[in-house]
């Protein structure tokens, strides 16, 4: 037993370092910045939404994010989807809150992924379909 719990521990903590490898040498922009922001209901029942400055320093600007694709539509390519910063569980599942999601509408169709992706777009924040971010005119893994 022991022996198989060595070289587990190993292979966790080769994909730990790989994802932070990722995040550092592509200069990403975190998911754990995306997800300062407040999100109070107010007296009347409209939402108000307080985003970090952080944040706001980021729109209209070409960044980078890092995530799994959760397909807006069928087929085995897609224009819009949501990228996640965590991996989908299920197909009718969303894996996070608002704050963990960003729609994303590419140039071009892109191939549907189960692996994480790369995509580089302009970055809005734009409360849309639920969500509070958004990525235009994006190009997923440099293509």
């Amino acid at each position: 037993m022991q022996k198989l719990i060595l070289p587990l521990s190993l292979l966790a903590l080769a994909g730990l370092l790989a994802s932070l490898a990722f995040n550092a040498e592509d200069n990403l922009v975190s998911w754990s910045l995306l997800a300062k922001v407040e999100i109070k209901q107010g007296l009347f029942g409209e939402v108000e939404t307080t985003f970090d400055p952080a944040i706001q320093t980021l729109e209209q600007k070409d960044i980078k994010l890092a995530g799994f694709m959760f397909p807006l539509q069928s087929g085995e390519m897609v224009r819009r989807f949501i990228l996640s910063a965590k991996q989908p569980t299920c197909a009718t599942c969303m894996p996070g809150g608002a704050e963990a999601m960003v729609l994303v509408n590419s140039q071009q169709p892109v191939k549907v992924s189960t692996e994480r992706v790369q995509v580089k777009g302009q970055f809005r924040i734009a409360q849309e379909m639920g969500l509070l971010y958004k990525l235009d005119k994006a190009l997923v893994n440099g293509r």
